[in-house]
């Protein structure tokens, strides 16, 4: 079997959201991604193109893995293959490439989220070496009820994204990150309320995402979060809002606390050390 592996970068957006699209079209979660769409996640998360993968079976494009890189850590961000590839040892093999490569890179780490139901997928990552690291929950609520604070404050995402490294634990998902915060711009807004810092998406639309919340260490468990998210709730009434399944497991608890019901889906954050 003639395997091969082509840089990502080689290939226009569109494309790549092409396969994207069919690799990943019975997921368990419905992707359908554009090349704008995918060029803007690519900024956000610093997806590397030139290290991403376009994988080949007998000179067929049969997949993709795209890569993200931050200082020693690089991510796994998404590897798929089309459902004629599968079970055939092409993922394996594309995995163990791209862990080479980025051994080559003289990283140190690789990381990756996974859905956890994804039986197939999740022993892969351990059979390459991946480690569990912690599990990832997400949330939602719809009109929740909200209490207006006249303390909360609009401020730059770039502040919520200093706070989220400043305060934020060490280890936080990719995407909660404040190397991804920072990426981020309008339409998507940040906000204070005394120590409690909140990231959320487009506030216009009718479904809101919480892309980020921090509290300074020494008022946490003191209700800041709480009403920071009672605050964002009555500036933006009959909202749906949703927690994106990449939050730890121990931060949960005020989700919980403030009635949101818990995502059916879980992810598991794996890391590989490569050194």
């Amino acid at each position: 079997m003639k395997l091969l592996l082509k840089p990502a970068v080689d290939y226009r957006f569109s494309e790549l959201a092409e396969i994207l699209n069919r690799s990943f079209a019975d997921y368990f979660i419905k992707i359908e991604m554009d090349g704008p769409t995918l060029a803007q996640l690519t900024r956000y998360e610093g997806t590397d193109l030139t290290v991403s993968r376009l994988i080949f079976q007998e000179d067929q494009l049969v997949g993709c893995a795209l890569i993200g890189r931050r200082g020693w850590t690089s991510r796994l961000a998404a590897m798929g293959l089309l459902p004629e590839a599968r079970r055939q040892g092409v993922g394996r093999w594309a995995l163990q490439q791209l862990i080479a490569e980025a051994k080559a890179r003289d990283e140190r780490e690789m990381v990756l989220e996974v859905i956890e139901q994804n039986t197939p997928a999740v022993q892969l990552y351990r059979q390459a070496g991946f480690q569990i690291y912690r599990r990832l929950l997400g949330y939602r609520i719809t009109s929740p009820r909200g209490v207006l604070h006249e303390e909360l404050q609009e401020v730059d995402l770039q502040e919520v994204a200093w706070a989220t490294n400043t305060y934020g634990l060490p280890d936080l998902p990719w995407q909660l990150s404040g190397a991804t915060l920072v990426e981020t711009g309008p339409p998507s807004r940040g906000y204070r309320l005394g120590s409690a810092y909140a990231a959320i998406s487009d506030p216009r639309q009718s479904h809101i995402t919480l892309r980020g919340l921090i509290v300074h260490p020494d008022h946490q468990r003191q209700g800041q979060g709480t009403r920071l998210l009672q605050a964002l709730f009555a500036a933006y009434p009959d909202k749906s809002w949703t927690v994106p399944v990449v939050y730890p497991e121990e931060l949960i608890y005020i989700f919980e606390k403030m009635g949101f019901k818990q995502e059916a889906l879980t992810q598991l954050q794996m890391t590989l050390d490569l050194t």
